[in-house]
C-alpha cells in the first residue's frame, strides 16, 4: 500500500502551529470538572517581588509576592508557579538609640488562583523546601530569620527573596492544565505514521480526510 504523506504532514504542522499560538489561552485554563481538595497547612514556596525594609515601610503596607514553584496534590497541579499574591508588613521599626536594630515582621496573606484567593499563614523567610516541619519553622523565627538582611541596624529584604508559607484553610481548587501538559498532548497527537494507522501508545488520526492512502492496484 502506497501513501501520499504530504497532506497529513502539512495538516499536522499547521495544527501544531495553531496550538502553539493558542498556548497563552491554554496555560492556566481550569478544568471545572476536576476539583481537588487542598488541605490546610499545604506548603507554598513564596518569592518576594519587591524590597521591604524596616526603614522604608510601615505596618499595614502591602507588597507583591508570587508562587515560586508549582503546588501539586498528587499529580494534579492546583497552584501554578507565578501565581500572584500579596504580603503585608505587620510590624516595622527603625533602628533606635544605643545601637538598637530595626525590627520587621512580614506576613504572606494570599495568592490568587483564578478567581479564588488562597489564604496563607505561617510565613517564614529563608526557609525553603517541602520537608520543613512546624518545629523547624518556629526555630528559624526564634533564631532570627532577618539576620542575613541586617546592615547598619536596618533590615532590608531584597526582591527575589524566597520563603515558605502554608495554606490557612482547606480549599477546593480546580486542577489546572499547564503548558507542559498541553505540549505533551500535542506531541502525542502528532505521533502517527503517514497513513494514520494506530500504533501501540499512539493516537490514530481521527479526521478521515487525513487518511490519504491509495489502495493497491488489483488490476481491475
Amino acid at each position: 500500500m502506497s501513501c501520499d504523506g504530504g497532506a497529513p504532514i502539512l495538516r499536522r504542522m499547521l495544527a501544531r502551529r495553531i496550538a502553539l499560538m493558542m498556548l497563552p489561552a491554554i496555560v492556566g485554563a481550569q478544568d471545572t470538572a476536576a476539583r481537588v481538595n487542598v488541605p490546610a497547612l499545604t506548603p507554598v514556596a513564596i518569592r518576594l517581588e519587591e524590597a521591604v525594609s524596616s526603614n522604608g515601610n510601615k505596618p499595614g503596607d502591602h507588597f507583591r509576592i508570587t508562587v515560586a514553584e508549582d503546588v501539586r496534590i498528587g499529580d494534579a497541579l492546583v497552584i501554578p508557579a507565578g501565581s500572584v499574591g500579596e504580603g503585608e508588613v505587620i510590624h516595622a521599626a527603625k533602628p533606635g538609640a544605643g545601637g538598637k536594630a530595626g525590627e520587621l515582621i512580614l506576613a504572606a496573606r494570599y495568592v490568587r488562583v483564578g478567581d479564588i484567593d488562597v489564604r496563607l499563614r505561617s510565613f517564614a523567610l529563608g526557609v525553603v523546601g517541602r520537608d520543613q516541619s512546624v518545629n523547624s519553622l518556629a526555630a528559624s523565627m526564634i533564631i532570627g530569620p532577618f539576620a542575613m538582611f541586617v546592615k547598619g541596624g536596618v533590615i532590608t529584604v531584597p526582591p527575589a527573596t524566597l520563603g515558605i508559607a502554608k495554606t490557612a484553610l482547606d480549599f477546593e481548587l480546580p486542577a489546572i492544565v499547564s503548558s507542559t501538559d498541553a505540549i505533551k498532548g500535542e506531541e502525542n497527537e502528532s505521533k502517527v505514521d503517514e497513513c494514520g494507522d494506530r500504533r501501540p501508545g499512539v493516537h490514530a488520526l481521527r479526521d478521515p480526510l487525513e487518511r490519504q492512502c491509495d489502495l493497491p492496484d488489483t488490476g481491475q
